[in-house]
This record gives structure tokens, sequence and C-alpha cells, in this order.
């Protein structure tokens, strides 16, 4: 198992939500998060009103460059609008 972690603009919630859909069952979703990073800031203020959500996805490693490979298009046809994803391998413990 593998957890992803997606963090995107929350002009594309829709779209993301849609594909990790098509090769998942569940996330967990943070919406109206705040950061900076290599581009412009995300913060929620009047200067620099955009947010961005995260999305935490545990899924079956084969599913994983499938999800990943349908990211990079849909980052490719927003232009400006910057997917980032983090994985690591997931344990259930509990």
């Amino acid at each position: 198992m593998t957890m992803m972690f997606i963090t995107y603009s929350n002009a594309i919630d829709e779209e993301i939500v849609d594909l990790v859909k098509m090769y998942n069952k569940g996330y967990t979703k943070f919406r109206g998060v705040q950061g900076e990073g290599n581009g412009e800031p995300h913060l929620g203020t009047h200067v620099w009103p955009s947010v961005n959500n995260c999305m935490m996805v545990v899924m079956e490693n084969k599913n994983v460059n499938k999800l990943l490979k349908d990211l990079h298009i849909l980052e490719n046809k927003f232009t400006g609008i910057g997917i980032k994803v983090f994985s690591t391998e997931a344990k259930q413990i509990y």
C-alpha cells in the first residue's frame, strides 16, 4: 500500500476528486490549506487570496502510476496551477 499526499489549487478540486475516485475508493481531504512554495503564495489573504487543498490517499501500489499519469495530464491542462504529490509506504497499524 502507498500513502499519497496531494497538494493542489482549490480551483481544480472537483477534477482531483474525480481522478482519485477512478483508482481508489476513499480519501481524506483538507480544505483551505495555506502555504508558500516555489510559486505564488497561497495564503487566503487580501493580497494573496488563493488557497490550496490537500488530499491524503492510501491505495494499492498497482494504481499509483496510473493516478500519477492522470494527475500530470491534468496539470498540463490547467497551466499555471501546480499539483504536488508526495508518497510513502503505508501500513495500517490499528
